[in-house]
Formats: structure tokens, C-alpha cells, sequence
């Protein structure tokens, strides 16, 4: 990342740059025939699949250049994590605001049913 050459002997680390959200299938197999006696099989284990990432691209990169990429990407995460935040508070004050002004449809409707009264 720095583009410097590191002296000999120092170890290198490495940082994941890119990433992709993966989905991996099940297998879904039928139970295998028993066998009796020395020459049974072992059972199979069953694989569920699952979701998760994958890493698309990975750098080799001096100790202080992971650093200063562990600080940027710790920095985008909060920024991330008070924008969701932000979001959230956001739509809960729309649906409170959604919710007064059916209230008060509800109010003037009631209002203009009743009977006036003289």
C-alpha cells in the first residue's frame, strides 16, 4: 500500500481489500445403504449451506500500513453504524408523524359525522 520495501526478516500481514457476500447451497443427499461386517462406510454429514463473505481481493502489506488500514476501516464501520442509527431515529419519527395525522383524520372525521348541535 505504501509502496516501500520493507527490510529483511520483517513479516508482512495481510489485509482484505474486497469482499462479497456469498451463498453457499445445501447438499441434500439420500442416507447411504448400510453395510455390515469390516467394509461398512462411515455416515455422511449432512451440509446445510449457509450465507457469508467471501474475499476477493487480499494485499500483503507492512505492519504499519495494516494499522493505518485497521483505523480506516474501524472508522467507516462507526460512520456506517451512526448513519444506521440515524436512519433508524429518522423513520421513527416519520411513523410517529404518520401516526398523529391519522389521529387527527380520524378527529375531523368524527367531528364532521356528529350531529351539530344547536
Amino acid at each position: 500500500m505504501c509502496g516501500k520495501v520493507a527490510a529483511a526478516g520483517t513479516k508482512s500481514q495481510r489485509v482484505t481489500v474486497a469482499t462479497r457476500p456469498k451463498e453457499y447451497p445445501g447438499t441434500v443427499e439420500p442416507p447411504a445403504q448400510r453395510r455390515f461386517g469390516r467394509f461398512r462406510e462411515a455416515p455422511k454429514q449432512r451440509d446445510r449451506g449457509g450465507r457469508g463473505h467471501e474475499i476477493v481481493k487480499e494485499l500483503l502489506v507492512c505492519s504499519a500500513c495494516a494499522a493505518a488500514h485497521q483505523e480506516k476501516q474501524a472508522e467507516l464501520e462507526a460512520a456506517a453504524k451512526a448513519a444506521a442509527e440515524e436512519a433508524a431515529v429518522l423513520a421513527a419519527q416519520e411513523a410517529a408523524a404518520a401516526e398523529a395525522a391519522e389521529r387527527e383524520a380520524e378527529k375531523a372525521a368524527a367531528e364532521a359525522e356528529a350531529p351539530a348541535e344547536g
